[in-house]
């Protein structure tokens, strides 16, 4: 799915909420009725192979929210817990769970929402800036200036599965950092 057809259809979505937006090639913004400036960048959204569409939605007034549009008429709406209007949000699919990782006011956050069961989990990070990679199943998480232990995440379709690896089981793996 390109750039603007993920653009086009949260428009469309924001359009059957009764919001007037003005679309560029990168982002959509408007006011929302407290006359607080929104916006989705292209940059924040994530498409899983179902044609499912999640995004981040910026408000200059720190009220985030994360929308996952699983059809035409089914649109849910998760508030992340932000202490800090800077989120720097990203976000990834892997078949049935949602992946959001932000910044918050002291640290990264990073939440695994299952879009089958509506639960969501979060994974405490111990770094500033944590690197994600996601090798089949596996979610790798790493502190971006640490070569110590990683974060093994196994997502299961109906659990999570966490535990600790070393560089050993990553080198064993032939993954390599992106």
């Amino acid at each position: 799915m390109t750039q603007a057809e993920i653009l086009n259809l949260i428009d469309e979505a924001l359009f059957m909420n009764n919001i007037k937006t003005e679309m560029t090639e990168e982002e959509i913004v408007w006011t929302d009725n407290f006359g607080a400036e929104n916006s989705v960048s292209v940059y924040k959204t994530a498409v899983n192979s179902y044609g499912i569409v999640a995004w981040w939605q910026y408000n200059e007034v720190g009220k985030e929210q994360v929308y996952i549009r699983m059809n035409e008429r089914t649109l849910i709406t998760w508030r992340p817990p932000i202490n800090n209007p800077y989120s720097n949000a990203r976000l990834y699919f892997y078949e049935n769970y949602l992946i959001i990782k932000y910044q918050d006011k002291h640290r990264e956050r990073l939440f695994i929402f299952n879009i089958q069961t509506l639960n969501c989990e979060e994974i405490i990070l111990k770094n500033l800036t944590t690197q994600v990679q996601i090798v089949g199943n596996e979610l790798l998480l790493r502190g971006f200036y640490s070569d110590e232990e990683f974060i093994k995440i196994t997502m299961h379709p109906d659990r999570l599965e966490k535990e600790i690896v070393d560089e050993a089981y990553i080198n064993q793996r032939n993954i390599t950092s992106d």
